[in-house]
């Protein structure tokens, strides 16, 4: 060290201190590796190695399919994001366990997997770790942590709510919801009649179609035979023969949809028919340049027959929206209590 570096360090490093200073540090200097804190929790720090470590199975499967690029480096951003906020929920359910003295047994874990294992096509816990690595790339070790995680976070929701009620009003409206939403993914069969108004019409046709349309209706909804009217009445050439069936369709945006196996109907035609219950038929309306009768044929069945049935299911669904409910408001307020710094 040059006289002119000891008279730079005499700047800076008070004199009695020099001498030790001097010895103390090395001729030779070596890189010093800096970690990149990401979040700080409480008084706890999150590197960026962790926060790695822990999106590796979510950027796996993210990357498994995009090439590199903007896209997916804007994808791995994403999942950084989503999995920052999961690991600082994460701290703050510790630090809550921690304080009600509530921990996860290796007992409840295993439990946990082999309930897994079984949902999963019932595999055995080895054939569990085996599918998970080679989907996740987690180790045994690290889904073991991952579902002592989850275990613990729902003792410490059962305990918030184990006092909640559970009611057969919010049942019937999750299982309506439920069957509502299934619809979306059924195939379906429905079947029209259409009366040809031309361009232009006059009220005087549109009002004589109309009558006719109704009276259509009615005999329908008397219980006379749809196929049998639309033979009759139908000005549709290409279905007309057929009794007005219009084929097996799909719901638009449904997966069988997307296939390409089976077309969905126009918008407007669909919008009604979803509507129908096997049998039922709508009220004329206008379509282009006709006035329509849609009945449905027939529905895909489905695996909700009643209430009743699926009591067990609509009782874990309620309950698992009022735990979301739960931990959304808890989180909130863990979050206001405690110094939360997301560095990403």
């Amino acid at each position: 060290m040059t006289w002119s570096k000891h008279r730079t360090l005499r700047r800076w490093v008070p004199g009695g201190l020099l001498a030790l200073f001097v010895l103390l540090v090395p001729w030779q200097a070596h890189a010093i590796i800096v970690e990149r804190v990401v979040a700080v929790i409480g008084e706890k720090a999150i590197l960026l190695t962790d926060l790695r470590k822990r999106a590796r199975p979510f950027l796996v499967q993210t990357f498994a399919r995009m090439p590199v690029g903007p896209q997916r480096a804007a994808a791995e951003s994403r999942v950084l994001g989503q999995v920052m906020e999961r690991i600082v929920d994460e701290e703050l359910e510790a630090t809550s366990a921690s304080r009600t003295n509530t921990r996860a047994t290796a007992d409840e874990v295993d439990k946990a997997l082999r309930n897994i294992a079984r949902a999963s096509g019932g595999v055995t816990l080895s054939e569990l770790f085996q599918n998970i690595r080679r989907d996740t790339g987690m180790t045994e070790v690290e889904y073991r942590r991952e579902i002592r995680r989850q275990v613990l976070e729902g003792k410490l929701l059962n305990r918030m709510i184990q006092n909640q009620r559970i009611t057969e009003k919010e049942m019937r409206e999750v299982f309506e919801k439920v069957v509502k939403q299934e619809r979306r993914i059924l195939l379906y069969q429905p079947a029209w009649i259409v009366l040809r108004l031309g361009k232009n019409p006059s009220k005087d046709l549109v009002e004589a179609r109309m009558i006719q349309a109704r009276k259509i209706v009615a005999s329908t909804r008397s219980g006379s035979d749809f196929g049998s009217l639309a033979k009759q009445h139908s000005e549709d050439p290409e279905t007309q023969k057929k009794g007005g069936v219009l084929g097996l369709r799909a719901v638009s945006g449904s997966p069988k949809a997307r296939s390409g196996r089976f077309k969905p109907l126009a918008r407007a035609l669909e919008r009604r028919a979803l509507t129908l219950e096997p049998g039922e038929v709508t009220d004329p309306f206008r379509y282009q340049d006709a006035l329509a009768i849609v009945v449905l044929v027939s529905r895909q069945p489905s695996r909700y027959t009643t209430l009743k049935a699926a009591r067990q299911e609509m009782f874990e669904r309620v309950r698992g929206a009022k735990l979301q409910k739960v931990r959304t408001k808890w989180l909130k307020d863990l979050r206001r209590r405690t110094h939360v710094d997301v560095r990403l």
